[in-house]
Parts: C-alpha cells; sequence; structure tokens
C-alpha cells in the first residue's frame, strides 16, 4: 500500500492548502470549544454559589411575594419561587410543607413532579446539624429521583418566643447549569462547521484565483513544449510571488529563445562553413589528381608538358596549404585561446610590415605614416603582425599592380565612456567597396564574386581572421571610403598603460 508521504505528494496544491486551512480551523475551533467548556461550568456554578449566598442572608427572593422573612408564613413557602425548591424542615429534619405544589388530579403530572423533587440526605437536618452547617456558610448536594443534581442552603426558622423551631431548606438545580452548556454545545458546534464550510469554500475561491496565473504559466509551458517559442506570460500582478515567477519565466524563456536562435545560426553557418571549405579544398584536389592521372596514364609525353604539370600541382597544393593554415588559425581563434598580452609600439609594428609588403610586391609603393606619439597597444605581437599582414595582403590582392598604400598610425581623442585607442589604417586606391557590402566581407568564405573564381582573389578567409583577432583584443574593425576612391580598413585596439612599468598580461581571447 502506498504511504501517507507519498499520497499526500500526488494531491493538488489546491487541494493540500484547503485541506491545511480546514485542518487548521477545525483545530483552532476544537481548542476555542474545549476551553470555554473549561470555563463555562465553573464560572456558572460560581454564579450559583453567589447567589444561593444571597439567599442565606435575605431568603425572601425564593419566598412569596408577600413573604416577610423575620415572621415566616407556611404560605409564603407554599406560593414560592418555582425556579427554587423550598421546604420546612420540624426539629428533627422531618418535611413538614414546600413548594412542590403537593398532588393534583393528574397522576402522571404528579409523579414527573415528584420525580423532579430533590430528595432529603440520608441524615436528618436535625436543628444542632443545620446550625454547625449555616455557621460554616456550606451547601448541602442534594439529587432528584431523575437524577437532576441540586444544591441547598439552610437556615433556622424561629418561633414566637425567638428559639429555634425547624429549618427553611432553598435549593437551587445544577439542571440549568447543564442545559446552558448543551446548549453553548449545540450552538458552537453549529457555528463551528459553518465557520469550516464557509473557510473551506473561501479557501478555495482565494486558491483558485491566486493559482490562475500558474494555470496560464502551465499552459504556456506547454504550448512551448510543442514547439511554440514565441509564447510568453502575461504577468498581471508584478509584485506577488506568482508575478516574480512569471517574469523570471519571461525572461528564462527571452534567453532560451535567443540561445535557440543563436544556435540555429552558428548551426547554419557551421554548413556553410564545412561546404564552403570542402568546395575550396575539391577544388585543388581535383586539380592535382587530374595531372596525377594524365602522367600515369602517359599523356605527357614531353618534357614540357611534364613541367608545366608539376607546375600546376606545386600552385594547388601552395593553395590548399594556405587554405589549410587559415582553417587552423581560424580554430584556434575559436577555441579562445590565452593570448599573451604586451605592449606594442605600433610604428615598429607598421614599419615591419611596409618592409615585408615590399619584399613580397617590389613594384608597390607601400608607405608608412607614423604618429609622433609613438602609441603603445596592448595585443599579442604574433596576431597583430599577423593582422596587418592579412589587411595589406587583401589590399595587393584587390588592387591594380603598382597601386600605392599606406599604413597610417593615429591616436584618435578619447571618446567620453570609452577607454583610449590606438589606432592603424590600411589605405589603397583600387576599386573601393560598396557600402551595402562592407559588413559581409568579414565572414568566412566571404567574396563580392560568388563564382569561386580563383582568379579574383584568395579563398575568403583572411578577413574572417582579421575580424577575429580584433575581437579577441577587445577592439574593432570596419571599412571606409579612402577619399579619391579606395578602401581604408580602420583598426582601433587599447591603449597600452601609460607606466613605465607595465608587467605582460594574459587574456582569454
Amino acid at each position: 500500500m502506498p504511504r501517507f508521504a507519498d499520497r499526500w505528494t500526488d494531491v493538488s496544491l489546491r487541494a493540500k492548502i484547503t485541506g491545511v486551512t480546514v485542518f487548521i480551523l477545525f483545530l483552532g475551533l476544537i481548542v476555542a470549544g474545549v476551553g470555554t467548556m473549561a470555563l463555562l461550568r465553573p464560572t456558572l456554578i460560581n454564579n450559583q454559589t453567589t447567589e444561593l449566598a444571597q439567599l442565606r442572608s435575605d431568603p425572601t427572593r425564593a419566598l412569596a411575594p408577600t413573604a416577610d422573612s423575620g415572621k415566616l408564613m407556611r404560605e409564603d413557602v407554599l406560593y414560592a419561587n418555582q425556579r427554587y425548591y423550598v421546604a420546612i424542615l420540624d426539629a428533627e429534619g422531618n418535611l413538614l410543607y414546600d413548594n412542590s405544589g403537593g398532588s393534583g388530579p393528574n397522576a402522571a403530572e404528579n409523579k414527573e413532579r415528584e420525580r423532579a423533587r430533590p430528595r432529603l440526605p440520608p441524615q436528618p437536618l436535625s436543628l444542632d446539624v443545620v446550625v454547625e452547617k449555616e455557621q460554616r456558610n456550606e451547601f448541602i448536594p442534594l439529587t432528584s429521583p431523575n437524577g437532576t443534581e441540586w444544591r441547598a442552603i439552610v437556615s433556622t426558622v424561629l418561633d414566637n418566643k425567638g428559639q429555634p423551631s425547624g429549618t427553611l431548606l432553598i435549593a437551587s438545580s445544577t439542571a440549568l447549569i447543564t442545559q446552558a452548556i448543551a446548549s453553548y454545545i449545540v450552538i458552537f458546534t453549529a457555528f463551528g462547521i459553518a465557520v469550516i464550510l464557509l473557510g473551506a469554500a473561501l479557501t478555495r475561491l482565494l486558491v483558485t484565483a491566486t493559482m490562475l496565473p500558474l494555470a496560464e504559466v502551465e499552459k504556456t509551458a506547454l504550448e512551448i513544449s510543442r514547439g511554440d517559442y514565441s509564447k510568453r506570460i502575461m504577468v498581471t500582478s508584478p509584485h506577488t510571488e506568482v508575478g516574480h515567477l512569471g517574469e523570471s519565466l519571461n525572461v528564462m524563456l527571452d534567453r532560451l529563445d535567443g540561445s535557440l536562435e543563436d544556435r540555429a545560426r552558428t548551426i547554419e553557418r557551421m554548413r556553410r562553413f564545412i561546404g564552403d571549405a570542402s568546395h575550396e579544398l575539391r577544388t585543388p584536389l581535383v586539380s592535382v589528381r587530374g595531372y596525377a592521372e594524365l602522367y600515369r596514364m602517359g599523356a605527357l609525353q614531353d618534357g614540357e608538358q611534364i613541367a608545366q604539370a608539376m607546375e600546376r600541382i606545386e600552385k594547388e597544393s601552395i593553395r590548399m596549404t594556405s587554405l589549410v593554415e587559415d582553417l587552423l588559425a581560424l580554430a584556434r581563434l575559436d577555441e579562445r585561446r590565452p593570448l599573451e598580452l604586451a605592449p606594442l609600439p605600433l610604428d615598429r609594428l607598421a614599419r615591419d610590415a611596409a618592409l615585408d609588403a615590399r619584399a613580397q610586391a617590389p613594384d608597390r609603393e607601400v608607405s608608412v605614416i607614423e604618429d609622433p606619439a609613438a602609441p603603445e597597444v596592448i595585443g599579442d605581437e604574433h596576431r597583430v603582425r599577423q593582422l596587418m599582414t592579412n589587411l595589406l595582403g587583401n589590399a595587393m590582392r584587390h588592387t591594380p599592380p603598382g597601386s600605392p598604400i599606406e599604413i597610417v598610425v593615429s591616436s584618435p581623442p578619447l571618446a567620453e565612456g570609452r577607454e583610449r585607442v590606438a589606432r592603424f589604417e590600411i589605405v589603397d586606391h583600387g576599386e573601393g567597396i560598396p557600402e551595402q557590402i562592407r559588413e559581409k566581407i568579414f565572414g568566412r568564405f566571404w567574396r563580392a564574386d560568388t563564382s569561386r573564381n580563383r582568379e579574383t582573389g584568395g579563398s575568403g578567409l583572411g578577413l574572417a581572421i582579421v575580424k577575429s583577432i580584433v575581437d579577441a583584443h577587445g577592439g574593432s574593425v570596419s571599412v571606409h571610403e579612402t577619399p579619391g576612391g579606395g578602401a581604408t580598413f580602420r583598426v582601433d585596439l587599447p591603449c597600452a598603460p601609460s607606466s613605465d612599468d607595465t608587467i605582460p598580461i594574459t587574456r582569454l581571447q
């Protein structure tokens, strides 16, 4: 059989809250009822005791309206207040007469009256006993044949000479006390049941109204699980616990939606990247394989044809090597490997890059415009040199032979709210780059010529490597139009601190 804890776990939250509320109300009513009962009966008994004590000092309130306590008559007892039992006893304690009404024509009524009248105590209430109890202010317990309990007081009755001649007994029944307690139990039980039912109904209504936003959360979660990631929770009361939950879930859903979109874009880029890389590698491999098969089949007869085939194989191998190196460079940058950062003089790096470019293309005029302030940047020297080399190579590849190229180093003014940067620009005088594609050229394998003609340039990874290196250093790269025609690639990198003793730092890409 399942345990209570297991069953309790399966109960809905609404039922739990309603059940706990009703249980607390029930316990509270039980405690209130028992506590009131424990105080009610003693209070009523004390009231009866006080009343009998007053009757002992002035019994006329229990006797007939015309009674005189100094001269007690028979009629004063016979017509005494029916709320009390009043009797006159002789000196030996025998009953002389009382206010029970005597015998009447109705036998059943006489019998009921007899059963309701209290019995006198087994010990006769002689004058000596009465005087002793009167002096001690004692109450005499009596019991009627029908089980009703009575409490009585006794006092001596004086004759005409002022001598004790009998006893006046006045008793008060506890039936009224019992009836009051019974009435209280019935009324309290009825009101208690009403309070419990009303509390259960109000709790159920309140819980249901409070849980409506949770039902909306459940509905939204179900729709999201079915693939509708645009759904959000309507928060009507943002300052409640449910409102806080809804806002938190909306934030989580926004982030989840953004993550899914980023993932989809990443997967799409990865697919395009793999497709482009496969295409880029397949083209030279087909050429190499074709020349190798021609040589194996003996189609290359003379030495000139063999030399031409070997030259093509060598060029295609160089292209594949360059492509693989670029792919490895991008892969390392994507792995966010740590950079060895240190202060780097930008003027010296620009001069070295210009010398390398002149050695590669002697017909080019590559000039450097240095900054007199000699700015220094914080960067990885190998990566920054690769950055300049790629930009210069891109400029030489897409401009006419002999076209001049300038490397301009500068220190732009400090913008409010931004850190100081140092800048270098690669300025060429070619055809330039249309504004609508300036943001796209930094994509991997992206080229304005979608035919992938090898004569128009490289593999389309050079500028992607530039963008990755700049992002790893916390800088920015942008493309602008050169006055007079051409393209200007502008790179901003964080400046080195002004302290003379700068310690190299390591930062993750």
